[in-house]
């Protein structure tokens, strides 16, 4: 080969070897350029790392502390809540209570009003009491008629008290006209005989007049602070319950005493004419009914006349109120006795018999003849009676007819020497009018 060629060949060879070795040279730089960027690189991506691994631990911890307060505001707000509705509960529940409380007092007020006797209120307060108080006992004391005593006119519960009628004066109720607590302490009533129980007592007022006493005993024999503080609780619902008592009983003795002035004779305090003509036909009804006996009894005091004569018109009142008062005290609770008019008196026995009826006649003569009657330290003297007696249906089957036998009856014992009692005779068939 020529040997020119041979050497250019072997020129080219070189710069192609140097060529080579400045282009790895220029890769070799450009390499380690590049790792020293990617180390670079890295080493910012681990600092990146590192500050997001913080941010993220420091994120993570403030939602677990934001994760804790939240849920300690739920468990306090649910806390709440729950006391919340437990008031609401409690409230609810007094507000259901005080509801039937007054529905059950506005019950007892409207029967109250209904009520014709004083049997029937006490029974209707008997009732409101046991649902107001259905565990405890106790009793309503109403005054007697001449009050000087304290009676019992509505018992109930399991333990009753043992004293049923008192002085008023045993009664620090009655006697401060408020309400006395027995808690703890506190001085108790000398009626109250059982030691061991809590109780009230709470006077029934009307129009400031003490008209009797509601007593409440405590079911519990042994109590605590809790205790009396329900017992003072109770008090006040007594309190409300004693005034609507008090104003019950008021208004029915008010009733009374306005069908009193209809039905009763001022004078003797006895049953006027037109509610004995009322009563009588009733009564013939219901002996009807029973197929009984009944005794229509005419009485006329003896000598009328003298008493007015001689002691003027106070005289011949006192004498007829006299009369008036031995009557209801010496009758029967069935019997029916009456003013008929001046100085006649009706009293009708239901039911009886014809000898039951001679002699409750004959008793009344002659007990009235012990009376002594005064006026202004004057006595009046003795006071006699004439009695005439009829028997239905044996001697008159209606009220006019038993009547005008009874008058009859009266006629004869009158004409007969007076100061005597006289049974209807069938043969009587005509009187002349009836003298003094």
């Amino acid at each position: 080969m020529n040997p020119l060629i041979k050497a250019a060949q072997a020129v080219s060879r070189a710069k192609t070897t140097m060529t080579l070795h400045d282009e790895i040279g220029n890769l070799s730089t450009e390499f380690g350029s590049m790792a020293a960027d990617l180390k670079n690189h890295q080493d910012k991506l681990l600092s990146y790392g590192r500050q997001l691994e913080s941010i993220i631990a420091d994120r993570t911890a403030e939602l677990a502390h934001e994760k804790a307060n939240l849920e300690i505001s739920v468990a306090e707000r649910t806390s709440q809540l729950n006391a919340a509705n437990d008031v609401l509960t409690k409230q609810a529940a007094a507000l259901r209570k005080r509801n039937q409380e007054i529905t059950l007092f506005s019950k007892m007020n409207d029967f109250l009003q209904s009520c014709t006797s004083e049997t029937e209120a006490y029974s209707v307060i008997s009732e409101a009491v046991t649902q107001l108080f259905p565990d405890d006992s106790g009793a309503v004391f109403v005054l007697n008629g001449s009050h000087d005593t304290l009676e019992s006119a509505a018992i109930w519960g399991q333990q009753p008290p043992a004293k049923l009628s008192f002085a008023p004066s045993e009664c620090w109720a009655y006697r401060r006209g408020q309400v006395h607590l027995a808690i703890g302490q506190a001085q108790r009533c000398a009626h109250v005989d059982d030691d061991g129980h809590m109780y009230a007592c709470l006077p029934l007022l009307a129009q400031d007049e003490t008209l009797g006493v509601l007593l409440i005993l405590d079911c519990a024999a042994v109590h605590d602070r809790a205790d009396e503080q329900r017992m003072i609780e109770k008090s006040a619902l007594a309190k409300t319950l004693a005034d609507n008592i008090g104003l019950g009983i008021a208004n029915l003795k008010l009733r009374q005493d306005m069908r009193d002035l209809s039905i009763r004779d001022q004078r003797t305090g006895l049953f006027n004419r037109r509610y004995m003509e009322e009563a009588l036909a009733l009564e013939l009804h219901r002996t009807t009914r029973n197929n009984e006996q009944l005794a229509v009894i005419m009485i006329d005091i003896d000598k009328f006349k003298h008493f007015n004569d001689s002691f003027g018109h106070d005289g011949g009142d006192t004498v007829l109120g006299a009369l008036g008062a031995f009557l209801q005290k010496h009758v029967r609770g069935s019997d029916i006795p009456c003013r008929w008019g001046g100085d006649e008196f009706i009293l009708i026995l239901s039911p009886t018999t014809t000898e039951g009826a001679r002699q409750r006649a004959e008793k009344i003569r002659q007990d009235v003849m012990l009376l002594n009657v005064s006026l202004a330290g004057r006595d009046l003297g003795q006071i006699t009676l004439s009695l005439g007696v009829a028997i239905y249906p044996d001697d008159a089957a209606e009220v006019k007819s038993i009547l005008k036998a009874a008058d009859v009856a009266l006629f004869h014992a009158k004409e007969a020497g007076r100061n005597r009692v006289a049974m209807f005779d069938r043969a009587a068939a005509s009187v002349p009018d009836s003298d003094e």
